[in-house]
């Protein structure tokens, strides 16, 4: 499959454009590359760690530690959610 390459003056600018087409959620307004990136970063973090969360949630026999477990997983899905925006 053949893509052309972003028409861009400089390779800063084309770096910048490939990564934005790479990252799976748009950018802020006026947010800088690196706070993009670092952004895409964490979000990644927090959805390997989400999946954790879920699995212990998911082995889990006690109800008051699933209700923990569930509420640890909510905050890390609004802060998924944030990360996202």
């Amino acid at each position: 499959k053949h893509i052309d390459l972003p028409l861009v003056l400089n390779l800063s600018s084309l770096y910048h454009a490939l990564l934005r087409g790479i990252i799976p959620f748009p950018a802020r307004p006026k947010e800088p590359l690196d706070e993009f990136v670092s952004r895409a970063e964490k979000l990644g973090t927090k959805e390997r760690e989400a999946v954790k969360v879920k699995d212990r949630l998911m082995r889990e026999k006690q109800f008051n530690r699933k209700v923990e477990i569930n509420a640890e997983l909510r905050a890390l899905r609004q802060e998924i959610d944030e990360l996202k925006r």
